[in-house]
């Protein structure tokens, strides 16, 4: 009994890692993506309508991923006031 206490207490603890460090390291990067990924996509050696579409699946990509990421900071938030 004791033994599944533990690992369920290292689950949580590793989970809050997980959740912190991908916060913060995605409050380091968020701007560079951002630019940096539609620069990539307009300098793609490809049509120029072609690199455009590119360039809207990207702020689509980056869009959600800012979603998934604000989802996290809010469950850290919350865990953070229990």
């Amino acid at each position: 009994m004791k033994n599944s206490n533990f690992f369920s207490c290292m689950y949580k603890h590793i989970l809050k890692a997980l959740i912190f460090l991908t916060v913060q390291i995605w409050s380091l990067f968020e701007a560079v993506l951002f630019v940096g990924g539609f620069i990539v996509c307009l300098m793609l050696p490809v049509v120029w309508p072609m690199k455009f579409v590119y360039a809207a699946l990207w702020l689509v990509v980056f869009y959600v991923c800012l979603n998934v990421i604000g989802v996290l900071e809010k469950s850290l938030a919350r865990k953070k006031s229990e």
